[in-house]
């Protein structure tokens, strides 16, 4: 009997052994390989949008990401005879509870693959991916793309539409006279990365992650999740409920100083792996709202309703005066950094169809977004054979529409 428990305990000892050799291999070689995705590759998520919150969105919504970590379709082989677009930027680019042929970037990639406009673009193939992420500010979208862009072969262009997570976020913090970068946690802005942090728990592990990564390459499993959207609901009556509107706001300097400087080196990184760099505006819903209207706003606090409770909350006036001086900073900076700009505020119908809150778009506003980038990429398209790159004033300024 003794013999037979010290067999097991010696079986034990090893078998623990090589759990822990195992483990630390695992660790070892995920930061080695140092990669990292922007959303998890193979991912599929297929939601049932709350119709009753969200009546202009459909109601079965795919979230699909490609072998490269973006939402789009599988690329084809990399060359010459593919025109590959990459978009980045925040919530408005990543359109979240758009269908997947449904958002901003899916347009732009069907009007291009159009037999007369692929004639135009001189290639035989077109791939848009999206490497979007929502309530990411520019310092993190160059640390994205920092990440990400080594392992692209060659980009054609890059389609840049920021500015708003850098505003949200500074309204939640209240203003702050002094723009601090960091603090936030590497899976909110990478869906897959080797940083960890690893532990000893189930959760935690290592080899836990390799075999959820095999699982999603092999088997591509559906997340399937239902009332998609519920949770705006109960953000706009959060906002309903607020104890006070503020109609006036602290000097917003540092911020524009700091996004612009964000802004600048996001330009000169993409301008180092992409031949075109198009900065689109971020448009907003920018008028005087009627009660239907109001009723379906929910940012703008000072504070982060999704966190807990907020019951302070800019007026949509001074909103919308912040994303001028925004959008003033974008346009300025692409010109300067030599990139294009496209300004998309003349162009977009301000009503419910087009949005369905302050920022985010409808499945027809993203029609109109689509269309309109992908006419700019067209018109632009001779130039950036030629070696020249329009600046933001030549392919459109502030206040003009191609």
């Amino acid at each position: 009997m003794n013999g037979f428990l010290n067999v097991l305990l010696i079986a034990l000892a090893v078998g623990l052994l090589v759990f822990v050799l195992a483990e630390l291999l695992a660790r070892l070689w995920l930061r080695l390989r140092n990669q990292y995705w922007v959303w998890t590759p193979h991912r599929r998520i297929h939601m049932e949008i709350d119709r009753e919150t969200l009546p202009a969105l459909e109601p079965l919504v795919r979230f699909e990401v490609n072998r490269d970590g973006e939402r789009g379709d599988e690329p084809p082989s990399r060359g010459p005879t593919t025109y590959r677009a990459l978009v980045a930027g925040g919530s408005a680019a990543e359109c979240y509870l758009l269908d997947q042929e449904s958002t901003w970037p899916a347009v732009v990639q069907s009007v291009l693959r159009d037999p007369e406009n692929l004639e135009r673009l001189d290639h035989t193939h077109v791939h848009v991916g999206s490497a979007a992420r929502s309530l990411v500010p520019c310092w993190y979208i160059h640390r994205m793309l920092e990440h990400t862009l080594p392992r692209v072969e060659k980009l054609d262009v890059t389609i840049l539409m920021v500015g708003a997570s850098d505003l949200v976020g500074w309204l939640e913090k209240k203003g702050p006279a002094v723009v601090e970068h960091g603090g936030l946690p590497t899976s909110s802005y990478f869906g897959q990365h080797p940083e960890g942090p690893f532990g000893w728990t189930l959760r935690s592990l290592a080899l836990r992650k390799l075999v959820g990564r095999l699982q999603q390459r092999i088997l591509r499993p559906i997340e399937r999740r239902e009332r998609t959207g519920k949770k705006i609901a109960d953000n706009r009556a959060m906002r309903a409920r607020a104890k006070e509107l503020l109609d006036s706001y602290p000097d917003p300097t540092p911020m524009l100083a700091a996004y612009g400087r964000d802004l600048r080196k996001v330009i000169d990184l993409l301008r180092t792996r992409s031949r075109r760099v198009l900065v689109v505006g971020q448009p907003w819903f920018d008028k005087e709202f009627d009660a239907a209207e109001k009723a379906v706003m929910w940012n703008f606090g000072a504070g982060r309703p999704y966190d807990g409770e907020v019951t302070v909350y800019y007026t949509h006036r001074v909103a919308s005066e912040l994303m001028g001086k925004v959008d003033s900073v974008t346009a300025t900076v692409a010109r300067d950094a030599g990139a294009e700009y496209l300004d998309l505020m003349p162009v977009l119908e301000r009503n419910l169809e087009t949005y369905y809150d302050f920022f985010h778009f409808t499945p027809k506003g993203a029609q109109a977004v689509g269309a309109s980038i992908a006419q700019a990429l067209l018109s632009g398209h001779a130039d950036s054979l030629s070696g020249g790159i329009r600046s933001a004033g030549e392919l459109t300024g502030p206040g003009q529409s191609l």
